[in-house]
């Protein structure tokens, strides 16, 4: 029975896959109203256009429709075709008096050729539809065949859905695209499906094929899965900020909603997500992506089931119609606490276009309300050589008197807690001691833990745990705090007070007696630098100097001694480079011994080396020449 149990459920997770999960509610369109009137101030004809519809789409009211029809007016002299679309869009929506010029006509006219492309083709004749101008039906199919042949990209495709929903006659070649559109969308996490290109091509594609399978009379070849699919990303893209998402985002949800073939359902909560025994009743709101109503239902909820252990507690129960909801009564099913996932079914009398209207889930709570009872508290010793000696204390009272305590002794709590809906012991996620000193207002927190009967026992071992207290003897408040996502009373309970003693001495200063001053001031906290080595003698600094300088003070003797052979001195201009530039290598060792830097040093020798070589290399050339003109001579 339980692995039947766990299969139905596995089957209902995967139709939910098929669920919408949100929808365009009032606060999302107040808001995507608000952008669009700002696009209203625009100067552009592409967002001017994308505003004006947008609201129409709407059904908001457009603001200063005179003034809108003066500003497009003013742009209908330009002469490109994408302008002349967007300014015939809005336009036609306006209910505006402007019209093609005799030139501009020709030239709309004109671009529709099998040499255009698609988008060229898509503006040409949105713009002379939108102006009132027939369309030669064979002839745009033609070129636009055409077109698709040379680039059938996936906007491509969804531009020639939109012309050809527009076209009388025989459009089937391009209805029988429609296929190879979707096959290209990429699925995202299993639940969402959009093309590359973003909300604006994935709602042009899907807007289109729907437009055109209604020109048709045909349904698309789009499979429910797919058109649900398609319909969640399209609700999870409602935070879009442009003013062209937006007007994309509303034209596909209003084709999505009203259709005669798909019309994808969201069912969602439209109360707290928790019942209780005073609460016993959720509602569900169950409607089109648009959030309108989708008339007479019956909605079913087929299961709940428990998530921690897969119980479940209801089955095929009907949801009762109320102010436009569903209600449904779950506490009448006895449940215990947790949270249940709620499979839920909405069909219609003869309506087979819903979608995405079986097994969507919505996950409640059913919260329910604890006692604290048997609660006992006292001190045993901590070697056990003696029995505990506990006092009884009811909640909510705190215990008369303080509990004394030492080193040598342990605290012990022991307490139970109990549904009071079906009188069950039940555990808690948190169950935490708080202990708080009086003087320091120090707190420091215990968990409780149940045993394998569901009993807590808190068991404080003052000797071993000394050092969490900071050895802070004093009198201390004890608190018991119980809380559970699924309960109503969360609690917090003072228990009694307590004077707790330990074997050592506070360590470092206690904490003052305001909580406040944990906040005060601190210290400022200041670097300490490394402290320089020690130098070493001047003995031994004095002695390496003369060392350095000796070698000079040698070849100064020896050149006085010697003498300076001057006859093979130049002044040609290579000779005058290379000793200035040697002299300047010198001047550039003294600087990296005074100030300079390695990288410093490094730079200008770099500078000082390129000279050096190229004048020694001329000078010692002229040299070696004059050498050999002497020996020939002699």
């Amino acid at each position: 029975m339980r692995v039947l149990v766990i299969a139905f459920n596995i089957l209902l997770l995967c139709a939910s896959s098929l669920g919408i999960t949100s929808f365009l509610n009032t606060n999302d369109q107040s808001r995507l109203k608000d952008i669009l009137l700002s696009g209203l101030n625009s100067e552009d004809a592409a967002p001017l256009d994308y505003a004006i519809r947008g609201l129409a789409l709407l059904d908001s009211d457009i603001p200063n429709k005179d003034g809108l029809c003066r500003k497009l007016s003013a742009k209908l002299e330009s002469q490109n075709t994408e302008t002349l679309f967007h300014i015939g869009k809005a336009s036609s929506v306006l209910s505006c008096s402007a019209q093609l010029s005799t030139t501009q006509k020709e030239k709309l006219e004109a671009a529709i050729t099998a040499s255009s492309g698609v988008s060229e083709l898509f503006f040409a004749t949105g713009a002379l539809s939108s102006f009132g101008v027939s369309l030669d039906a064979p002839k745009v199919l033609k070129a636009l065949n055409a077109a698709l042949k040379k680039d059938d990209s996936i906007s491509n495709l969804g531009q020639a859905f939109q012309i050809a929903s527009i076209l009388d006659g025989d459009v089937s070649s391009i209805f029988g695209r429609i296929e190879d559109a979707v096959v290209q969308a990429d699925q995202v996490d299993g639940k969402m499906l959009q093309f590359e290109g973003g909300l604006s091509v994935t709602a042009l594609v899907i807007s289109g094929a729907y437009k055109l399978a209604n020109t048709v009379g045909q349904a698309p070849l789009i499979s429910k899965e797919q058109a649900n699919k398609f319909a969640e990303y399209f609700v999870s893209r409602k935070s879009v900020q442009t003013v062209k998402g937006i007007y994309y985002l509303l034209e596909v949800t209003s084709v999505l909603s009203d259709n005669a073939f798909h019309i994808p359902v969201a069912i969602t909560l439209a109360s707290k997500a928790a019942v209780s025994k005073s609460e016993p009743k959720f509602q569900v709101r169950v409607s089109n992506i648009l959030g309108k109503s989708l008339g007479s239902l019956n909605v079913v909820a087929d299961s709940a089931t428990r998530t921690i252990d897969d119980a479940v507690v209801l089955s095929q129960k009907q949801l009762t119609p109320k102010d436009g909801m569903f209600e449904l009564d779950l506490m009448s099913s006895n449940p215990g606490k947790g949270v249940y996932r709620v499979a839920l079914s909405a069909s219609a009398t003869d309506e087979s276009r819903l979608v995405g209207n079986v097994g969507a889930l919505v996950e409640v709570k059913v919260l329910t309300k604890i006692a604290i009872e048997e609660t006992e508290i006292g001190t045993a010793d901590s070697d056990q050589s003696t029995a505990a000696k506990l006092k009884k204390i009811t909640y909510p009272q705190k215990l008369d008197g303080s509990i004394e305590a030492d080193s040598h002794q342990k605290l012990i709590l022991k307490f139970l807690l109990r549904d009071t809906l079906t009188k069950e012991l039940v555990t808690v996620h948190q169950a935490f001691i708080r202990l708080t000193h009086r003087e320091s207002q120090q707190e420091i927190f215990f968990v409780a833990e149940p045993d394998v009967n569901d009993a807590y026992k808190f068991d404080l071992d003052l000797a071993t745990k000394a050092k969490d207290f900071l050895y802070l003897s004093g009198q201390y408040s004890m608190d018991l705090i119980v809380g559970d996502a699924v309960i109503e009373n969360p609690t917090v309970w003072q228990v009694a007070e307590l004077q707790l003693s330990f074997a050592a001495p506070s360590a470092g200063l206690p904490k003052t007696s305001k909580a406040s001053e944990m906040y005060r001031v601190k210290p400022e906290i200041k670097h300490m630098f490394r402290e320089p080595e020690k130098r070493p003698p001047g003995i031994v600094s004095n002695t390496f100097t003369l060392l350095v300088i000796l070698p000079f003070v040698i070849f100064i003797v020896m050149v006085s001694r010697l003498g300076i052979n001057f006859s093979s001195l130049s002044f040609s201009l290579s000779a005058l480079g290379f000793h200035l530039s040697i002299g300047g290598i010198f001047v550039l060792f003294v600087s990296f011994w005074l100030y300079l830097n390695m990288f410093q040093t490094l730079k200008w020798l770099a500078v000082l080396a390129l000279p050096a070589f190229v004048s020694g290399n001329y000078m010692l050339t002229q040299i070696a020449a004059k050498r050999k003109n002497t020996t020939k001579q002699n």
